[in-house]
C-alpha cells in the first residue's frame, strides 16, 4: 500500500521542529484537522527532554516532577492508573511514546534529524536545511524546540579557573561521584533547589547561592497533590485567601527565612514558588548551606559570596564543582534573528507566548516559563496553531480574521474569562488545570549576558485563560 503521506510535497506541509510534549501536541492537532506535516527531532525517539537516551537533556534519572499526574497529561489520554501521583522521568518518557503511538505520529516522525536553518522567503514559503544535508520548502514552521537550547551563564563564570569544574544545570546527571567534594549551586529557582537536594545526598558540602527568596511548598497538602489543591482553592477570598494559604504552608513545611533562606519577595499566591518536600529539611540539617549572590572568584578557585539571614558581609567557599542553575536564553538558533522581533525588554515579541506578529506561517511553542504543569499551556497553543494553519490552507475564514486582529494588539486585550473547557481539537477532560496563581519574575539585568534575554515568565492561569479565549474563536 503506497505511503500517501510521503507523496505529499513538503511545500504543502507544516514542519514541526522538536518531538517533545509541545511538538507532539502540535502534531496530534494538525493530524486531527488533516493538515499535512513532518515532525523532526535530533534525538532517536520522541519525548524531547524526557527521552532518557538524550545526552543533551536537562533531566536526570532521580529527578522528581513538580506537577502532579493530573496536570501532566494530554486531555485526550489519561496517565496510566498504575503510575504514581508524581511521575519519574522514565514514566513520562513512556507516556509520551504511547501518546505518539496512539495518534500514529511516528508515521510522520524523522528521528536523528536536526534543523540547521529555517528561513522564510515570503509568507508561506520556508527554505529548511536539515542536518542530513537535505533542503526542502515548507509552507509553515512550528518550532517546538523547547527552552533548553541556550543555557545562560553569568558573566563571572568566564573567570572560573580550570581547577574548578563548572557545568550548567542542563548537564547535571545526578550526584554520583561527588563524595568528598564541595559543590556550589547558583540560582534561585526550581532547578537550583532540586539539584542542591540531589547533590546533598553525596557531596561533602553544598552551598546554595540565591539572589531572590521564594516560598517553598510541598508536593502534597493533606495528602492531595499541591497543584490539585491550589486549583480547587477559591479565588474569591482575595487577600484573606492569600493569608490563609501562607499560614497553611508555614505550618506544613515552615518559613524559608526561618530556615536561613532569603525571605520571599512576594506573597505566596504571586510568587514563583519552589515545589519541594526536602529542601528546607536539608537546609535545617546543615546538608545545604544558604549563600547570597556570588560577588567574585579568585585565581585559586575561592568563591566569594554574600552572607544570608542575620549574617552580614562576605563569605568564601572553596568549590570543586559549580552548577549554574541560571536559566536559559530565549530564541532559536535555527531561525534568523530578524524573523521574530524583540520587545523593548528584550523578549521575543510573540502573541500569547507563541505566535509571531503578522505571520500565519510561524509558531514558536514553549517560550515562556510558568509555575505548575506547562502541558495545558502547550496544548492550547498547539490547538490554536492547528486551527490557524487549517484556516490558511483553506484560504481564510472569519475566525482567522478575528485572530489576526487580536494578534496585532496587546496580549492584555484578550479576555481572561475562561471559556468552556470543551471544544478543543482533541477534546477536553474535566477538571481545572490552573495550578498556582503566580507571577514568576525574570532574572535581574545582572543575570543576563550581552543583549540576550532569559526566557520570560508568565502568570500561568492568566495565560491559560487567554489562550482558551482565543481558541474559542475557532472551536
Amino acid at each position: 500500500m503506497p505511503d500517501l503521506h510521503a507523496q505529499i510535497p513538503t511545500r504543502e506541509k507544516v514542519l514541526i521542529i522538536g518531538a517533545g510534549p509541545a511538538g507532539l501536541a502540535a502534531a496530534a492537532a494538525l493530524k486531527a484537522l488533516e493538515v499535512p506535516f513532518d515532525l523532526v527531532d535530533r534525538a532517536k525517539h520522541v519525548g524531547g527532554i524526557w527521552d532518557p537516551e538524550r545526552e543533551d537533556s536537562p533531566v536526570w534519572p532521580t529527578m522528581e516532577m513538580i506537577s502532579s499526574r493530573e496536570h501532566t497529561q494530554f486531555e485526550d489520554m489519561l496517565q496510566p492508573v498504575s503510575y504514581p501521583g508524581f511521575l519519574s522521568p522514565t514514566q513520562m518518557a513512556k507516556y509520551l511514546r504511547a501518546y505518539a503511538a496512539r495518534h500514529a505520529l511516528t508515521e510522520h516522525f524523522r528521528p536523528n534529524t536536526a534543523v540547521r536553518s529555517a528561513r522564510p522567503f515570503e509568507e508561506g514559503v520556508w527554505q529548511v536545511e536539515l542536518s542530513t544535508g537535505e533542503i526542502g520548502i515548507y509552507r509553515a514552521v512550528i518550532s517546538a524546540h523547547g527552552i533548553s537550547e541556550r543555557p545562560h551563564r553569568p558573566d563571572w563564570a568566564q573567570d572560573v579557573p580550570a581547577s574548578v569544574q563548572v557545568i550548567h544545570s542542563k548537564d547535571w546527571n545526578g550526584a554520583d561521584g561527588l563524595e568528598g567534594k564541595r559543590v556550589l549551586v547558583v540560582g534561585s529557582g526550581q532547578s537550583a533547589a532540586d539539584i542542591a537536594v540531589d547533590a546533598a545526598r553525596r557531596a561533602l558540602e553544598v552551598r546554595w547561592s540565591m539572589r531572590t527568596g521564594h516560598w517553598v511548598v510541598p508536593r502534597r497538602i493533606a495528602g492531595i497533590p499541591g497543584d490539585v489543591a491550589a486549583s480547587r482553592e477559591p479565588a474569591t477570598l482575595g487577600g484573606l485567601n492569600a493569608k490563609i494559604a501562607e499560614t497553611v504552608i508555614r505550618r506544613t513545611v515552615g518559613d524559608p527565612s526561618a530556615a536561613g533562606l532569603p525571605a520571599p519577595e512576594a506573597g505566596l499566591l504571586e510568587d514563583a514558588v519552589i515545589v519541594s518536600d526536602d529542601v528546607l529539611d536539608r537546609v535545617r540539617e546543615g546538608r545545604i548551606t544558604p549563600a547570597g549572590e556570588v560577588t567574585g572568584i579568585g585565581a585559586d578557585g575561592i568563591v566569594t559570596h554574600l552572607a544570608t539571614g542575620s549574617r552580614a558581609g562576605h563569605q568564601s567557599f572553596a568549590a570543586d564543582l559549580i552548577v549554574l542553575a541560571t536559566g536559559y536564553e530565549s530564541g532559536a538558533d535555527h531561525l534568523p534573528q530578524d524573523v521574530v522581533p524583540r520587545t523593548a525588554s528584550g523578549d521575543l515579541d510573540l502573541f500569547l507566548g507563541a505566535f509571531a506578529r503578522g505571520r500565519d506561517d510561524l509558531v514558536i511553542l514553549g517560550q515562556q516559563r510558568v509555575s505548575g504543569g506547562a502541558l495545558p499551556i502547550l496544548v492550547e497553543q498547539a490547538d490554536i496553531a492547528a486551527y490557524m494553519l487549517a484556516a490558511t490552507r483553506a484560504g481564510s475564514s472569519g475566525a482567522l480574521e478575528r485572530f489576526r486582529r487580536l494578534r496585532a494588539g496587546a496580549d492584555s486585550a484578550v479576555p481572561v474569562t475562561p471559556t468552556s473547557r470543551g471544544g478543543g481539537v482533541l477534546g477536553r477532560l474535566g477538571g481545572v488545570f490552573g495550578a498556582h496563581r503566580v507571577t514568576p519574575r525574570s532574572a535581574a539585568p545582572s543575570d543576563r549576558s550581552g543583549a540576550e534575554q532569559l526566557v520570560p515568565a508568565a502568570d500561568r492561569d492568566t495565560l491559560l485563560a487567554r489562550l482558551r479565549s482565543v481558541r474559542g474563536l475557532f472551536a
